[in-house]
């Protein structure tokens, strides 16, 4: 077994953080050293008290017999990712972008190229200790008293308490990824080749993007000791470029994981002065992180002086129906919404259990649809017009959306969609002092 070890050990800080609780009156708000990866389009209401749990960012212990690592909630992906690296491993899914923390991808919905075979994010999940909204912890597992709150985690977005540590299964991994890629010019035969490679028992990764203009583009990937070279995507290249004009990709392990983290996938603007940017900006620059913070600051600028579009918006959502609804879903996302030449990005999900918030089938295989971009809204169209129509569109289908952005549903519509009734249940059990929001004050939007 591989221990980490952290200034101050896990439980004294468990302890200190118990003894010192005091609690208030409104909704918590968790307070974050890392950047926030929830994308709402209007800001909200500030919380009456914000809760630091930033010291709770280490590995603890890799069992490699078990096959798990135990992490501090608020651990980035990068840095698990790395210690887990150094030593064969992997966590089953793996977000793209390296500053995910362990328990928010945990409590909300993360997906990866490895979603076929593991499911989501928190079907991972072993353990965890969980800090509820009255001060307690307590420790969830599948098989304990506590396996009511174990199954609604995921997707409660820390309205039920918080993770302080988590356990999570791994898999063995490799030094170098060889990315296959096939290109398509129809969505079904597309989506038929993505199928079969799921049942493909020596693949470790399936993925997809595709563009409005008919260009259909798989990826396919395995482990490998050796490559023939190793492509730079953090310097050189832009990983989804490459994808464009490439049909063999080869990449670290670790920048394959991280493949959209530099250029926050498609958002840093491809023009000369960027270009520099890529090549010989800081390490610390080139990151997901880093430009979220520059377009903010950005945003606030122009509006400042009167010169930003206001009909420029975000498009950052993620939507998933079964299967066979997958390609009416891309018929419809390629005929109603304009993405200026950026592609939308397709991973197949397969789960292996259904959480409680996100009720969707076990064992049967999704597609999901991903964009993550700022679109300019079609001229005499009410704001945030895209993510409407493709929420509407995907509900229609018996599908569901991830709740990391803006949502814009009635509290009867999202409590049919999200197993209202069993929130509540579990509310009035873990948060009878009503010290954490609720789920739909947190990331719904009511309709306008």
């Amino acid at each position: 077994m591989s221990t980490a070890t952290t200034p101050e050990s896990y439980a004294e800080k468990a302890a200190r953080l118990t003894s010192n609780w005091q609690s208030g009156s409104g909704p918590l708000r968790l307070k974050k050293s890392t950047i926030s990866n929830l994308f709402r389009y209007q800001p909200r209401g500030a919380a009456a008290r914000r809760l630091s749990l930033g010291e709770f960012n280490h590995v603890l212990a890799l069992d490699s017999a078990a096959g798990t690592v135990e992490v501090e909630g608020l651990t980035t992906y990068e840095t698990v990712v790395r210690y887990c690296l150094a030593r064969g491993f992997l966590p089953l899914v793996a977000p793209e972008l390296k500053h995910i923390t362990v328990g928010g991808a945990t409590v909300g919905i993360g997906i990866e190229s490895t979603c076929y075979r593991y499911g989501f994010v928190h079907d991972g999940l072993r353990e965890a200790d969980v800090l509820l909204p009255g001060g307690t912890i307590v420790t969830a597992r599948a098989d304990n008293e506590h396996a009511d709150l174990f199954a609604a985690l995921p997707n409660s977005y820390g309205t039920l308490g918080y993770i302080l540590r988590a356990k999570i299964a791994l898999h063995r991994a490799g030094p170098y990824v060889h990315l296959h890629v096939q290109k398509f010019a129809d969505a079904a035969g597309y989506l038929e080749a993505m199928r079969i490679a799921t049942e493909a028992p020596d693949l470790q990764f399936v993925e997809g993007l595709f563009f409005e203009d008919g260009r259909y583009f798989l990826m396919t990937g395995r482990f490998v000791d050796r490559v023939p070279e190793c492509d730079d995507i953090v310097r050189k290249n832009v990983f989804y470029r490459l994808v464009e004009t490439r049909r063999d990709i080869y990449l670290k392990t670790f920048d394959y994981i991280f493949r959209y983290d530099p250029d926050w996938f498609w958002n840093v603007p491809e023009t000369g002065a960027f270009d520099l940017f890529r090549r010989y900006a800081p390490e610390q620059w080139r990151n997901s992180a880093f430009y979220t913070k520059y377009v903010a600051l950005k945003s606030r600028a122009l509006g400042a002086v009167g010169l930003r579009d206001d009909r420029m918006e975000p498009l950052i959502q993620d939507w998933e129906v079964p299967w066979r609804h997958g390609e009416e879903l891309i018929r419809f996302a390629v005929a109603n919404v304009k993405l200026a030449g950026k592609p939308w990005a397709a991973v197949p999900i397969k789960a292996p259990q259904q959480p409680t918030l996100y009720p969707i089938q076990p064992n049967e295989l999704y597609f999901n649809l991903g964009c993550y971009c700022q679109v300019q809204r079609p001229a005499g169209m009410e704001p945030y017009h895209y993510t409407k129509i493709l929420d509407r569109k995907c509900f229609e289908l018996g599908g569901i959306k991830m709740l990391y952005s803006s949502s814009f549903l009635s509290e009867a519509e999202f409590d049919q969609i999200y197993n209202g009734e069993a929130y509540r249940k579990l509310k009035s059990k873990y948060d009878a002092q009503g010290n954490a929001q609720t789920l739909y004050k947190k990331v719904a939007l009511a309709p306008r």
